[in-house]
Parts: C-alpha cells; sequence; structure tokens
C-alpha cells in the first residue's frame, strides 16, 4: 500500500511538472483528496527517499529517478486504459478508475505483453501519449481550445480531465481525439460554438476548457491516411488494424486469428459480396464478410 500511495504522489507531481510548475501541497490535496498536513508529511519521506525536492514554498518537483518510477506508472496506466477500451469494450469514462487499480502491478512479462496485444498503441483512449518501455515519452504540445481564435481549424488532441461526467457528455457531442473542428465564435461568458463537419456544436466553458488541441496544418492535412472498414481494402492495398467494432463475443475470434490492433494487415483478394483473404503476421487468413466489415483499418491512400 506505501508503494501505491508513493506512485500515486509521483503521477500527480509529475502531471504539474510536465505543465512547467510545481506541485503545491494544495493542488496534491485537492488531487489525491487528502489533508494538507498529511501531504507535507508524505512529500518529506519522497524526499528522504531521493524522489523529490521539496521546498514548502515553492512546492515539489521530481528528481531523475522520480521521474522515471512516474513514467513508468504512467505507461501502466494508460496501458490499461487502452485494453479496456480496446480489447474488452469498456467506455472511456468508465476506465481511468479502473487503471488506477491495475497500474501499480508490477509485472514486466504482464506490461510487455499487453503493449504486444496493444500493437505497440502510443495514446490512451483519452489521447495523452504513453510513454515507451525506455520511459521516453512525447511531450505534448497541445492547447486548450479556449486558447484558439474564431475561424480557426484545430485538431482535438487529447482530453484533459479523466471526470467520467464531462467525457460523457464531451462523447454525446461526438467529439474525441483526431476530430477536426472550426471555431465559429467565443462568447464572453467562456463558452463556444464550433463546427464539426457539418455539425453545430456548442460548448460550455467548463467543456471547451478541458478539449486540448493544436491548430491544422497543410501537412497534417495531406498525409494521405484515411480510416475504412478491412472490407472496403482493394487487393493489394494494406492498412495498419485499429480496433473491432462488432459483438463482442466475436472478439476472441479475431484476436486468435492474429488480428490485434496495431498489426499490419494486406488485402489479398476481395470477393466484394463474399469473404475477403488477407494476410495478418505473415499469414493468409480467409474471412467472412461479418467481421472483415466490423474491423477498422487506418489506410495509406498513396502507397
Amino acid at each position: 500500500m506505501d508503494s501505491e500511495r508513493t506512485e500515486e504522489y509521483l503521477e500527480a507531481i509529475y502531471k504539474e511538472q510536465s505543465k512547467g510548475e510545481s506541485a503545491s501541497t494544495s493542488f496534491l490535496a485537492r488531487d489525491l483528496g487528502v489533508s494538507q498536513p498529511a501531504v507535507t508529511d508524505m512529500l518529506k519521506t519522497l524526499e528522504s527517499k531521493g524522489l523529490i525536492v521539496y521546498k514548502s514554498s515553492q512546492g515539489a518537483t521530481l528528481t531523475d529517478i522520480g521521474v522515471e518510477r512516474a513514467l513508468g506508472v504512467i505507461r501502466q496506466h494508460r496501458l490499461w486504459e487502452r485494453f479496456l477500451t480496446d480489447i474488452l469494450g469498456m467506455s472511456w469514462d468508465k476506465v481511468h478508475d479502473v487503471a488506477c487499480k491495475l497500474e501499480h502491478l508490477d509485472v514486466p512479462e504482464v506490461e510487455e505483453r499487453l503493449a504486444v496485444l496493444l500493437g505497440d498503441t502510443d495514446t490512451c483512449p483519452h489521447g495523452h501519449a504513453i510513454p515507451d518501455k525506455n520511459g521516453n515519452i512525447k511531450q505534448e504540445k497541445a492547447i486548450p481550445l479556449t486558447s484558439f481564435l474564431p475561424l480557426q481549424r484545430v485538431n482535438i488532441v487529447a482530453i484533459e480531465e479523466s471526470d467520467s461526467g464531462l467525457l460523457r457528455e464531451i462523447e454525446k457531442k461526438g467529439l474525441k481525439p483526431q476530430v477536426v473542428v472550426t471555431v465559429k465564435k467565443k462568447n464572453e461568458d467562456g463558452s463556444l460554438e464550433i463546427e464539426a463537419g457539418n455539425k453545430k456544436i456548442s460548448l460550455k466553458p467548463q467543456l471547451a476548457a478541458i478539449l486540448l488541441a493544436e491548430p491544422v496544418t497543410a501537412g497534417k492535412l495531406n498525409t494521405g491516411k484515411t480510416e475504412t472498414t478491412l472490407s472496403n481494402l482493394g487487393a493489394g492495398n494494406s492498412g495498419i488494424l485499429k480496433e473491432y467494432t462488432g459483438e463482442r463475443n466475436l472478439l476472441g475470434r479475431c484476436l486468435s486469428l492474429g488480428f490485434t490492433p496495431g498489426s499490419v494487415v494486406k488485402m489479398l483478394e476481395n470477393y466484394n459480396s463474399g469473404p475477403v483473404l488477407v494476410k495478418v503476421h505473415d499469414t493468409a487468413v480467409a474471412l467472412g464478410r461479418d467481421l472483415a466489415d466490423h474491423i477498422t483499418v487506418t489506410r495509406n491512400e498513396t502507397a
């Protein structure tokens, strides 16, 4: 339990430190749901172990050892979130609390097999970067949607909060990482009017502030990559498997055939209304169209 509590503190401090700020006792008390005196005692303990540097007037920052340990926990947490959504089919508003319990499982073989199963995915369901096995993590440069001006076109990168109610509300509006939106109007109360495709969406200040985005550039628009179902790939085309969207009772069959997220699949023969013959992990596999219609892949149109 002491180890788990230590990791929770390190994770919370990293969250602030990654924003360029030290973690104050008031922030940690609020984030972890404990009293400020309890936070102070714990910070002194963590400093004695060489995991943080703590000054009562400035807050806490992680040492190199502390960063390494925090990133290990964050990797576990985000991999488990991805497993819970992609493999077990849980909704993204429920996985955070479950992952908080699983992230402390320190079994390297489980972590390694989990990463392989997920295809070494690089983001969690909420869009945040997953540290690699060597402790490297892509620094997030996205800023709140509220920071952009009218007529700017932006790509939603991540959701800052894990509050289940807010995540459900965001999902209902059809907003998630990699959705491109245009800011149409900024209101004085902080609310936004945006457009996604042909859909106009109103966002309350609280929702707009937790959507992290970055400007869309011509380079990002012309990547040549699109998502489609496996059944729509033409013979000779290939793609990277993203997810299975059909009934969960058939998910096990897909996994047993080698169709795991991140797998490269190549269409050998597409018989239009009939089955498809694809190559996955160097093995030719015949799939009924009922399965192929529910396997989403990312393909490169220019390949």
